[in-house]
């Protein structure tokens, strides 16, 4: 994988890219122009979540144009909005500070993993978080995580306790998936209290044991959502 994402950023060097979003011509490894960057509520690279687990991100404030890509990707099976979200993802990503620790670690011993669809649904997640991996050379794995036990719908529950009780042990991580890598990326598409992304790092420590560190693991989604926020088909028009 890394060779081929090597080839394909040499390729993309060589001409101006455009903004995802309107299209206009890019100087630059932007993966939008500085209007849209604010118009989709692109964040600085800071943690919303922070734990003894984890570093939660969210690429952007949940915004109307936000809303419209992820619903109509969600709902409506939009799958042209799959390259913007992926792109959401990117942007946040390569303005991640150095400190954080995955810019000083080989792309091939990082992991990127998505959070799975529930009852054997098709994977929306999947879909741009692949896209997000392969642009940086990671590695991926859909099935380093899985469900062990029914919950109801998150964005259903308006109350935060209730939430991480809904969510609480109810996460797998796959034996050996993640043994030798040295960085992980969990990937979900929303996070409001963070419970899930908390209970994703929750499994991935209970493989790797108490020897890991913090940084050895972080959370992205594409945007945090405000509790209570509705999560209807009919928010946007088709």
């Amino acid at each position: 994988m890394f060779i081929d994402t090597l080839i394909e950023k040499m390729k993309a060097a060589l001409q101006n890219q455009a903004c995802l979003q309107c299209e206009q011509k890019l100087g630059n490894h932007s993966q939008f122009c500085p209007r849209c960057q604010e118009q989709l509520g692109l964040r600085v690279a800071t943690p919303v979540i922070e734990s003894a687990y984890c570093l939660g991100h969210a690429a952007t404030d949940f915004n109307p144009t936000v809303k419209k890509l992820l619903y109509g990707h969600k709902f409506y099976n939009r799958k042209e909005y799959v390259g913007h979200l992926s792109g959401l993802l990117i942007h946040y990503w390569q303005h991640l500070p150095p400190y954080y620790g995955f810019s000083k670690v080989h792309p091939e011993n990082v992991l990127v993993i998505p959070i799975p669809p529930h009852g054997g649904n098709v994977s929306l997640i999947d879909m741009f978080a692949a896209r997000f991996a392969r642009h940086f050379g990671y590695d991926y794995r859909h099935d380093a995580l899985s469900w062990v036990r029914e919950v109801r719908q998150q964005h259903r529950i308006h109350e935060k306790s209730s939430r991480f009780s809904n969510i609480a042990q109810s996460l797998h991580m796959k034996s050996g998936i993640v043994s030798g890598y040295e960085r992980i990326i969990i990937v979900d598409d929303i996070t409001t209290t963070g419970a899930t992304l908390l209970e994703a790092s929750r499994a991935f420590h209970n493989e790797v044991g108490s020897m890991a560190r913090r940084n050895d693991l972080s959370c992205l989604t594409v945007t945090r959502i405000p509790l209570g926020t509705q999560f209807r088909s009919g928010d946007i028009e088709e």
